[in-house]
Formats: structure tokens, sequence, C-alpha cells
């Protein structure tokens, strides 16, 4: 399990290079079109999943600028082993 969540934390962090790379232009226009609006809507659908998560995030003791920022990058890869480790 815990290697499934690093493949899926460097996944998801490689994801982020592509819409980069679009509003560099480096990417076909075409392409830097569908990549910023893919990063558009990760975005903000990890954005929902912290508010969702940040009221357990703060009972566990996680509820600082990093940990915000670390879900909206890599969302669940992030909080799920913070739950685990505290259901043991």
């Amino acid at each position: 399990m815990q290697a499934f969540l690093t493949l899926g934390k460097y996944l998801t962090l490689g994801f982020w290079v592509l819409p980069l790379l679009a509003l560099f232009g480096a990417l076909g226009e075409q392409w830097s079109q569908y990549m910023l609006w893919a990063g558009v809507f990760v975005f903000f659908a990890h954005l929902g999943e912290l508010l969702l998560v940040q009221g357990k995030l703060r009972a566990c003791g996680k509820a600082g600028i990093m940990d915000a920022v670390m879900v909206i990058l890599v969302g669940f890869f992030y909080w799920l082993p913070i739950f685990q480790q505290e259901k043991i």
C-alpha cells in the first residue's frame, strides 16, 4: 500500500509539470489548452477535497499551510496515510 501511495504522489506531482509546460507554450497550441483546462479542473477538485478533509487534518494536528499545499498538489495520496495512522 505504501508503494502505491508513493507512486501516486510522484505521478500526481509529475502531472503538474504538464500544465506548467502549457503555460510556457512548450506544448502545441491545442495541447496547451487541454492541459491548462485539466490543470484547472484538478486544482479545483483538490481544493474541494481540502475543504472536505480540513477538519480531520486539524484533528490530527496537520492543519498547517504546507499540509494544505500538499493536499492541493497530491490530494488523497497525502492525507490517506495520515488518517490510516490515526486509526491504528
